[in-house]
C-alpha cells in the first residue's frame, strides 16, 4: 500500500527479534524430550509388567536409557536458555526421530499403534523451523516409516502376535506419508500467517508511535509559541526603553540594542504565524478539526507528485471530529498510494449525515488486482497490478491503515471504480467520532 521506503523505515523501527526471528529454546526441547522419555518408559513398564507382553526389555529399555542420558548431558553441560539455530534444532529433531523409530522398529514397526508419534517432529518443525529444515525432516520421516514396514520384530503380545496383512501395512504406510506432508504444510501455513501478523502488528504499533511523536511535537511547538509571546514582548519593550535612554551612548551600544530589537521582532513574527495556524491559545484546537481539514493535512505531503488531488465535503452541518494520529497516518498512506498509481487525478471526498460519515478516496490509475481485492487488508498482500516504475512496497500499508482506522470505529472496504481506478471507502458511525459539542462559533475554528 505505502511506498517501499516508508515501509522499510517502519520495519527498521520494529523489534529485531520480530524482524529476524528467534530459534527454539534448548530448554524447551529438553523438557519435551523428558516428557517423551517418561511416556515411553511408562508405556514399556505397563505393557511388560501389567499386560505381560514381551517387549524385549534388554533392547527397548537401552534405547530409552540412551535418550535419557543424552538429555541429561545437555541439561548439565549447556545453558537451557540458549536459542538454537535452525540447523541445531534440526539435528535435535533428527535424533528424536531416530530414537522413536528405533523403539518402534523393536516393537512391531507399522503394526504398533504408537506409529502415529512419527508425525510429531515434522509437524513441530513446520511451526518453528525453516521450510528447508522441514523438508529434510519429512524426507527422513518417510524413509524411517518405510524401514519400519520391514522390521523382523513382531508386535509385543501374550503368545503369537496378530498377523497384519501386507495390504493393511501398505495402507498404514500411505496414510502416514500423506499425513506427514499434509500436517507439515498445514502447520507451516498457519505458523507463517501468525508470524506475518505479529510482524505487521509490530509495524502498525511503530507507525502509530511515530505519528504520536510527531503530533506531540507539533502541539509542543504551538504551545511554546503561545507561552513565549509574553516574555518576548517584555524583552522588546525593555530593549526599546534602553534605546531611548542610550541616545547619547557610543555607536556600538546602539547597534547592539537595535540588533536585539530586530531579532526579538522577528521571533514574535514567527511565533505569531505559528499561533495563527494552530490557534495555540486554545488547547482544543489541537484536538478537534473539520473532517476536510484533517483530510487536507494528511494528504498535503503528496500533493506535489505530479497528480492533482481534489478535496470535497458535503453534509447537513459543520462536522467537527477528534484529530488522532491513527487517522492522520492512515489517511496519509491511502492518499500516498492513490497518488502513486493515479494517472492524472485523485479525488478525496467526505460525505456525512446525522448518523454516519463516509470518506472515499478514488484515483484514475490501473485499480486493484481483481484476484486479491478480497484479501486486501491482510499483512504482506500487495494491492496493485504491477506497472513500470511503480513498486507496491512490502504490502504492509493497507494492513496498517486498516488496523489503525478500525481502532477509531471505521469500516474499510476496497473496490475498483466502474470507470476505472481504485476506490477506498471508509465508514464511521458519528457516535464513534467523539464530536466536540461546544464549538458553535465557526470563526473560532478558522
Amino acid at each position: 500500500m505505502a511506498s517501499s521506503e516508508n515501509e522499510q523505515n517502519i520495519i527498521q523501527m520494529m523489534d529485531p527479534a520480530l524482524r529476524q526471528g528467534n530459534g527454539v529454546r534448548l530448554g524447551t526441547l529438553i523438557m519435551i524430550r523428558w516428557m517423551a522419555v517418561a511416556g515411553q518408559m511408562l508405556s514399556l513398564l505397563t505393557v511388560h509388567y501389567i499386560l505381560g507382553f514381551d517387549i524385549r526389555p534388554e533392547m527397548t529399555f537401552t534405547v530409552v536409557f540412551i535418550s535419557g542420558m543424552m538429555n541429561l548431558w545437555f541439561s548439565l553441560r549447556e545453558d537451557l536458555n540458549t536459542r538454537l539455530s535452525d540447523k541445531q534444532s534440526t539435528w535435535h529433531m533428527v535424533f528424536d526421530l531416530l530414537h522413536l523409530s528405533t523403539l518402534l522398529f523393536l516393537t512391531g514397526g507399522l503394526s504398533n499403534p504408537f506409529i502415529v508419534l512419527m508425525l510429531a517432529p515434522s509437524s513441530v518443525s513446520a511451526s518453528i523451523l525453516s521450510p528447508r529444515s522441514t523438508k529434510v525432516l519429512i524426507a527422513i520421516s518417510v524413509v524411517l516409516v518405510t524401514a519400519l514396514a520391514y522390521t523382523p520384530f513382531p508386535l509385543p503380545w501374550d503368545g503369537p502376535a496378530p498377523n497384519v496383512d501386507d495390504i493393511l501395512k501398505a495402507g498404514i504406510w500411505i496414510s502416514l506419508c500423506f499425513t506427514l506432508v499434509f500436517l507439515a504444510m498445514y502447520m507451516s501455513r498457519v505458523s507463517k500467517e501468525g508470524q506475518d501478523r505479529a510482524k505487521a502488528l509490530a509495524a502498525t504499533q511503530a507507525a502509530l508511535e511515530q505519528e504520536q511523536r510527531l503530533a506531540a511535537l507539533g502541539t509542543l511547538a504551538a504551545a511554546a509559541a503561545h507561552e513565549l509571546g509574553t516574555p518576548l514582548g517584555t524583552i522588546l519593550l525593555v530593549a526599546k526603553e534602553l534605546q531611548n535612554h542610550c541616545k547619547g551612548q557610543d555607536e556600538q551600544t546602539k547597534l547592539d540594542i537595535e540588533l536585539i530589537i530586530d531579532q526579538t521582532s522577528r521571533c514574535r513574527e514567527i511565533l505569531a504565524e505559528i499561533s495563527q495556524k494552530r490557534k495555540a491559545g486554545d488547547a482544543e484546537h489541537f484536538t478537534y478539526l473539520g473532517i476536510e481539514a484533517i483530510l487536507r493535512e494528511a494528504g498535503h505531503p503528496h500533493e506535489m507528485r505530479g497528480v492533482k488531488v481534489k478535496y470535497s465535503s458535503e453534509g447537513p452541518d459543520n462536522l467537527i471530529i477528534r484529530r488522532t494520529p491513527e487517522q492522520i497516518h492512515a489517511f496519509r498512506t491511502i492518499v500516498e498510494n492513490a497518488t502513486g498509481f493515479a494517472e492524472n487525478e485523485v479525488h478525496v471526498q467526505a460525505k456525512w449525515d446525522n448518523e454516519h460519515l463516509h470518506v472515499i478516496v478514488e484515483d484514475d490509475g490501473p485499480g486493484f488486482d481483481p484476484q486479491i481485492v478480497k484479501r486486501l487488508g491482510e499483512p504482506y498482500v500487495t494491492t496493485r497490478q504491477p506497472t513500470p516504475g511503480k513498486d507496491g512496497g512490502l504490502g504492509l500499508g493497507l494492513f496498517i491503515s486498516k488496523t489503525l482506522l478500525e481502532r477509531t470505529g471505521a469500516v474499510m472496504s476496497f473496490k475498483n471504480a466502474t470507470i476505472g481506478g481504485a476506490r477506498v471507502e471508509l465508514n464511521w458511525p458519528r457516535s464513534a467520532l467523539q464530536e466536540e459539542p461546544d464549538f458553535s462559533d465557526e470563526e473560532e475554528l478558522a
